[in-house]
């Protein structure tokens, strides 16, 4: 299976050709090592920083995954994030959710929020 992908690993934005072998992937139009990583991860398991925000009794609080969660469950974890409600005060940084992606990915606020 080839694919092409446009690298999203610096601001250069290499143009990628991607073939899954019996060996592993095979990477092509990487300038530098970071692109051939990301080449090799969306082939065998894509992943993302989930961004949004969580209701709470003082408005809208920005969150983030701290680290990267499997793209298959960006919509699960999207359902979780819209189902919390929280009832006070948030500082920059405070886990909301230890394991919002059921593989121990926490869920951050990005900035404070009190009321």
């Amino acid at each position: 299976m080839e694919r092409k992908l446009v690298c999203i690993e610096c601001p250069r934005g290499c143009e990628l050709t991607a073939v899954a072998t019996a060996d592993g992937v095979v990477v092509a139009g990487n300038f530098c090592p970071r692109g051939k990583k990301y080449a090799e991860a969306e082939m065998t398991c894509p992943r993302r920083v989930v961004t949004s925000t969580v209701r709470s009794a003082h408005g809208m609080i920005p969150v983030k995954t701290r680290g990267e969660v499997k793209k298959e469950k960006i919509f699960a974890v999207m359902a979780r994030i819209r189902a919390l409600r929280i009832d006070r005060d948030v500082a920059q940084g405070e886990v909301l959710d230890p394991d919002i992606d059921g593989e121990g990915t926490p869920l951050i606020a990005t900035a404070a929020c009190h009321g």
